[in-house]
C-alpha cells in the first residue's frame, strides 16, 4: 500500500466533501474523540455538536478573534478496506465556541440537513496534513 501526501489544499478540499469526522479534544486531563457533522468555510471546519459533547462545557466561548481559544485535532478520512484505497486528513487549530447569532444563523445554514445544533465550534486550520491510499502494493527489494 503506497501512502502519498496531500497539500493543505488538496487535504481541506477533500474534507470538504465529507459530512462527518471526529473531533479530538481534552477533558478532566485525558483525550476524548467524539464524532460530529462538519462543514468546511473559509479555510476553517465548523462542527455542530450536541449536548453530549463535553467540549462545549470547557471551551471558552468567546467572539471570533478575542482570544480564549482550545487547542483540538479534527480527523475526517474516506477508507475502502477491500481495496486498501482512500485518503485521510488531519486539523490541529483552535476551536471556539460560536456565540455571536449572525454567525451562527449564517453557519448553521451552510450545515446540510441539521436539525439546530446545541452548539457551534470553529476550528481554526493551524496545521492540516493527510495522506492518500492508493491500494498498490509498495515498491521495494523483493517485490
Amino acid at each position: 500500500m503506497v501512502e502519498n501526501a496531500l497539500t493543505a489544499q488538496e487535504a481541506l478540499d477533500l474534507l470538504g466533501q465529507v459530512q462527518f469526522g471526529r473531533i479530538v479534544f481534552t477533558t478532566r486531563a485525558m483525550p476524548a474523540v467524539r464524532p460530529v457533522r462538519h462543514v468546511v468555510t473559509g479555510g476553517q471546519i465548523v462542527i455542530a455538536a450536541g449536548p453530549e459533547l463535553v467540549l462545549g462545557s470547557t471551551l471558552p466561548a468567546t467572539p471570533s478573534g478575542s482570544g480564549g481559544e482550545t487547542i483540538v485535532a479534527y480527523e475526517a478520512d474516506q477508507l475502502d478496506s477491500t481495496g486498501c484505497s482512500g485518503w485521510s486528513v488531519v486539523v490541529v487549530g483552535r476551536a471556539r465556541a460560536v456565540t455571536l447569532e449572525a454567525e451562527a444563523a449564517l453557519y448553521r445554514h451552510l450545515l446540510p440537513a441539521m436539525t439546530v445544533p446545541d452548539q457551534l465550534v470553529v476550528i481554526s486550520a493551524d496545521v492540516v496534513t493527510g495522506f492518500r491510499l492508493d491500494g498498490s502494493p509498495a515498491a521495494g527489494p523483493g517485490r
